[in-house]
């Protein structure tokens, strides 16, 4: 692509995410994809009320918000397109030309640029959000460019190629690939640690999670067995807890991070796909694909306090706070 040239190079190397807050028990909104019924669901957090139907396109997959959680990204990986929706008035801004196969939705930290990666092209497209428009795409090196992770800074995004299990890591100010990491086969999922210094992922095709670092080696530097489709994931707020969807086994198990143990687990029938997490750490939000349900669930104990029903096919699901 065209590069995109903006002050300063970014090396190979560790750029700090913002460290975890455990803060108070904050009202929200949970906003989940339907993939058949190509919308986007918005329920109010605590009782699953919902809030507004807005539509996507078909395959409506992930939503990934701006840092400000003033806009909302969805990637329609069946429309060649990314959604992008007004978060506070709840309507449809945009909707833009992406990849073939457009996945997951990163945004950059001051909001300006989000990236679809796409797994059908093996590349990523580069969106200009205020002008509503893709700038244009740039090959990733590796195959089925699954999602991506900007930089705390900005200055690097790292790339997830499901196929081999790597993660290319491109130079945002001049959109090149600066090298490749190890990852994990048919990884899904960026959980940053240690203040972006190490991020977990799973690799279903695997059958484990994998610790990678950023900081210093590059290198995988503890793995976890986990069979069954490891798929969603979300951390709680005091990076203690991993809670993690095993997609083919219809279960959610958190695991203890100092310990490495799973601490407990539960069976969700209807094919569990992804998951979310309160702000609080008190509650998790899991899709149910098969079942077209939402599930709200204890984070202490596993137990589902409330489900409701939704659109055909759910899939994507993200907590975005609010104050009244």
């Amino acid at each position: 692509m065209t590069a995109i040239k903006r002050s300063g190079a970014a090396a190979l190397g560790a750029f700090l995410l913002a460290a975890p807050v455990t803060p108070a028990a904050l009202a929200g909104e949970i906003w989940m994809t339907n993939m058949q019924s190509a919308n986007v669901q918005v329920f109010d957090a605590d009782t699953l009320e919902v809030l507004a139907t807005i539509p996507a396109a078909k395959g409506a997959h992930n939503v990934t918000f701006s840092p400000d959680g003033s806009r909302a990204f969805v990637a329609n990986v069946d429309t060649s397109s990314v959604t992008i929706i007004d978060a506070d008035q709840k309507v449809l801004q945009a909707t833009i030309p992406a990849g073939p196969k457009a996945h997951d939705v990163a945004v950059s930290p001051d909001g300006r640029t989000a990236v679809a990666a796409d797994v059908g092209s093996d590349t990523i497209a580069v969106i200009d959000v205020a002008q509503g428009k893709t700038l244009g795409t740039l090959a990733t090196g590796g195959a089925n460019a699954m999602m991506s992770m900007f930089s705390g800074d900005g200055r690097l995004l790292y790339v997830g190629n499901a196929g081999p299990g790597t993660v290319s890591v491109v130079d945002v100010a001049y959109w090149r690939v600066l090298g490749t990491l190890p990852g994990g086969r048919g990884m899904m999922k960026f959980i940053p640690v240690e203040g972006g210094r190490k991020v977990w992922l799973p690799a279903p095709g695997e059958d484990q999670l994998k610790l990678l670092d950023l900081a210093t080696t590059g290198a995988v530097v503890d793995t976890l067995a986990m069979p069954g489709d490891p798929h969603g994931m979300a951390l709680s707020p005091d990076w203690k807890t991993l809670y993690v969807v095993q997609r083919k086994l219809n279960r959610l198990a958190a695991i203890d991070l100092a310990s490495r143990a799973e601490r407990e687990a539960v069976t969700l029938e209807g094919r569990p796909d992804m998951v979310a997490i309160s702000p609080d750490g008190a509650s998790l939000y899991v899709t149910l694909r098969d079942a077209d349900k939402l599930l709200m669930i204890s984070a202490a104990d596993l137990g589902v306090m409330k489900q409701v029903s939704t659109g055909v096919e759910p899939h994507g699901v993200a907590y975005r706070p609010w104050t009244p």
